[in-house]
């Protein structure tokens, strides 16, 4: 039986209560000693600190009640907004007191967003390159110009902010051991050079199948995780077409997680834009 993400977060909070029962005997010995109430009244030392422990770990286990019931209920487990939370938490506590506990909020939040379910992808993309996926989102846009031109239009698409993200992007890689990718430099890509036959290369990406106005798929691998990037457009439409772009990941190894759910809105964002920007791409006369 796999083990849930409330199940961890509730196990995480009975330990926070035992610990703190422990680390905190002493102030609580006194609060008992004192009558319990309104012992805290003008205390912000060691009785304030032991009450605002325990109050966390109370808080830690009725939230993993609740994601626990949920994860029962729909058979799914929490929203990526959750698992997010998690790591902004996290984040929140470790920053101003490093010597903390709350260090493990960011397995647990890697757990809950790597136990999402991919989204389903289009049914014109080949399942060869869906099945066994760790990861699939896709963009939907609508577009009057031809497979070619969108996928000019799309990697093409590289401006400033994008150049400076990939900068980042690079020294992050570094600190997780990975190899280290050169910064793609922006390019103009006609539609008319777009490849379209197997092991051809755009960009950094080597495309893996092709077929004229229906769909396209390229990948690109590392050491940590495998992407696939594809597009697809929906048969039998009057213009515009719907185009469907998608990304496909794999992990490889314990980086591939960690890598790419630190990325993930950053993903989101520069795929969203990309997609974007070729639907706008001009059409060849």
């Amino acid at each position: 039986m796999r083990v849930t993400t409330g199940t961890l977060l509730l196990l995480t909070g009975v330990m926070h209560q035992l610990v703190g029962l422990v680390l905190y005997r002493e102030p609580l010995s006194e609060m008992v000693r004192a009558g319990v109430v309104a012992s805290l009244d003008g205390d912000l030392g060691p009785r304030a600190a032991a009450f605002w422990f325990l109050v966390s770990g109370w808080g830690f286990m009725l939230l993993g009640a609740l994601a626990r019931a949920v994860e029962r209920e729909t058979g799914r487990p929490p929203p990526s907004l959750f698992g997010w939370g998690l790591w902004g938490l996290g984040v929140f506590c470790v920053v101003p007191m490093p010597v903390t506990g709350a260090w493990v909020l960011f397995p647990l939040g890697l757990h809950a967003l790597a136990r999402r379910r991919p989204a389903s992808a289009p049914p014109e993309l080949p399942r060869e390159f869906v099945d066994g996926a760790d990861h699939v989102d896709v963009k939907t846009v609508e577009s009057e110009v031809s497979l070619r031109e969108f996928i000019a239009g799309l990697m093409s698409y590289q401006p400033a902010w994008m150049t400076a993200l990939y900068r980042v992007r690079g020294g992050f890689v570094r600190l997780l051991g990975m190899r280290q990718l050169t910064v793609p430099r922006p390019t103009r890509l006609r539609a008319q050079d777009v490849p379209m036959r197997r092991g051809g290369a755009a960009a950094f990406f080597t495309v893996r199948h092709a077929e004229e106005e229906r769909v396209w798929v390229a990948g690109a691998e590392d050491s940590h995780l495998d992407a696939v990037l594809a597009v697809t457009v929906e048969p039998g439409q009057e213009l515009p077409r719907r185009f469907h772009v998608v990304t496909v990941v794999r992990y490889r190894n314990w980086a591939g997680p960690v890598y790419f759910n630190v990325i993930r809105p950053f993903h989101h964002l520069v795929v969203g834009a990309m997609a974007r920007a070729a639907a706008k791409t001009p059409r060849l006369a």
